[in-house]
């Protein structure tokens, strides 16, 4: 076909275009709206990978770990009595390759409160060394985080709700009257009711309980902090551990001994992190504090020790240099049998679940849509050629091949496609570009299913940006607009032309 031709039969086709100005702007609108909800659900399903990604390892494991690989094979069980000893020197080593090194000492047991008690998993954690890795310890709603050498805990929010520790930020007026009873005079009594108000007429306050007060929102730290000791004086903050030892026997018949344990404790801050799981049923003590019969009997062993490129940042994921090859290789020979390195994927199964199960599910559902897209182009091309079948048997008659006729087809429909493509890209843009500056408030969905649900985001879902898939979304409906016109064309080229131009 020559250029004059092909020029011919494309201007041709558009002006067909303009025959069925309704039909084809509602095939147009069918396209946008699928183009558009692709690129919507593309950029909010990968901005929630991406945070979930970067909350995981900035505040909850690191780059990668380092644990006995009896540990790593039962890791969910935190099987306590295959931590292992001798773990400064694989830090000094790391430290030298310029990594940031956190031990960990992981347990479980069940906290006691003056108002009730919950299961928590406890991260003994060197306190100096912690913030380097990971950043959590910053991450305070209340209070502080534990000094080291002392038997106190920082536990997160949702933590704190349930035992009714730390600052409550809606207490019920039943509430409030227990808190104002544990001010030592009338002026402490007042000052702890000053601190608290009618819950604003919001949408977070309208999903609570219509009873509940605010603290509130002006409070200053030092109020906040005067709050605190007034509260931790009346014994609110004071809990109880209750754990078990477990401990190899020394005489290397490889028996386990358990040893019941209670651990008197303070709870002296609240961790509220962009992380839920560090929000949920988890505390932070210091690692020093569990060493002897008064702790855990630690003997100097730990469980992990998390590893971080030093100076990385926390809107980077990690890359080789902080993979579980690249820190065996830093470690060398420093790295005794029996220990392994595992990158932080290896722990996050519940979040690959979720991930991968959004991902199927938001594909099958925009599938259909570009499915049912392309059912009515294929529909509006059919009744467009059947309309023409007199017209495409002349030009038949005058020489036009099959071929160009297809063509010229298959070029309006995918005019139609480009047009529904290119609108669906500038509305799909549209809305992310508030999903990507500001994002969509989750937090009391969030409250009412407990604050895990696989990703690693605690109240605000953000888009992000995917040129490549906006760009591909375009021209792949452009092309299977064109392909939806190939039937109904091959269909209508089967009517011999001297009946075409008989049909009426």
């Amino acid at each position: 076909m020559s250029a004059a031709g092909a020029r011919d039969i494309a201007a041709m086709a558009l002006r067909n275009l303009s025959r069925h100005k309704a039909k084809t702007a509602i095939t147009a609108v069918a396209v946008a709206v699928s183009v558009s909800l692709y690129i919507f659900m593309d950029g909010w399903l990968l901005g929630m990978n991406l945070d979930s990604r970067r909350n995981i390892v900035s505040y909850e494991i690191g780059a990668a770990k380092v644990q006995a690989a009896a540990y790593f094979e039962k890791k969910d069980e935190l099987p306590m009595h295959e931590s292992f000893a001798g773990w400064k020197p694989l830090a000094e080593s790391l430290e030298r390759a310029g990594y940031a090194v956190a031990p960990r000492f992981v347990f479980s047991g069940t906290l006691y409160s003056r108002s009730g008690s919950a299961p928590l998993v406890i991260d003994a954690v060197d306190v100096g060394l912690e913030g380097r890795v990971l950043r959590y310890p910053s991450s305070l709603e209340a209070g502080r985080f534990p000094a080291p050498g002392r038997l106190e805990l920082a536990i997160g929010s949702m933590a704190a709700e349930k035992l009714r520790v730390g600052i409550p930020s809606r207490p019920t007026p039943e509430e409030l009257e227990e808190l104002a009873g544990a001010a030592r005079d009338a002026e402490e009594e007042a000052f702890v009711r000053g601190l608290y108000g009618p819950a604003p007429e919001d949408e977070a306050a309208a999903a609570l309980e219509a009873r509940k007060l605010a603290l509130k929102p002006g409070a200053s730290e030092a109020e906040l902090a005067r709050l605190w000791e007034i509260l931790s004086a009346s014994g609110r903050m004071d809990v109880r551990i209750s754990t078990v030892i477990d401990q190899k026997a020394e005489d290397g018949s490889g028996r386990i001994l358990h040893v019941n344990q209670l651990i008197d404790a303070s709870v002296v801050g609240v961790i509220n992190s962009p992380n839920p799981k560090t929000n949920g049923n988890v505390a932070f003590m210091p690692l020093d504090s569990l060493q002897d019969e008064a702790g855990l009997m630690l003997g100097g062993k730990v469980t992990e020790l998390l590893v971080r490129r030093s100076g990385a940042s926390d809107a980077e994921l990690p890359g080789r240099d902080e993979s579980a090859a690249a820190v065996r290789e830093a470690l060398g020979p420093a790295l005794p049998p029996g220990l392994e390195v595992h990158g932080w994927l290896d722990y996050v199964d519940d979040y690959i679940a979720a991930s991968r199960g959004d991902q199927v599910s938001t594909r099958i559902m925009i599938l259909m849509l570009f499915v049912l897209s392309f059912i009515g182009i294929a529909n509006t091309m059919l009744m467009a050629i059947l309309e023409r079948t007199k017209e495409t048997g002349m030009l038949r008659a005058l020489g036009m091949t099959d071929g160009q006729v297809v063509a010229a087809y298959m070029i309006e429909a995918a005019c139609i496609g480009a047009m529904g493509s290119l609108a669906g890209i500038a509305i799909g843009c549209l809305i992310n570009v508030p999903m990507v500056a500001h994002g969509l408030d989750y937090s009391a969905m969030a409250e009412q299913i407990g604050g895990d649900y696989g990703y690693r985001i605690t109240a605000l879902f953000r888009s992000a940006w995917n040129p490549p898939v906006i760009v591909l979304s375009g021209i792949v409906a452009t092309a299977l607009s064109a392909a939806a016109a190939l039937l109904p064309s091959l269909r209508a080229l089967r009517m011999p032309v001297t009946e075409s131009l008989r049909f009426e």
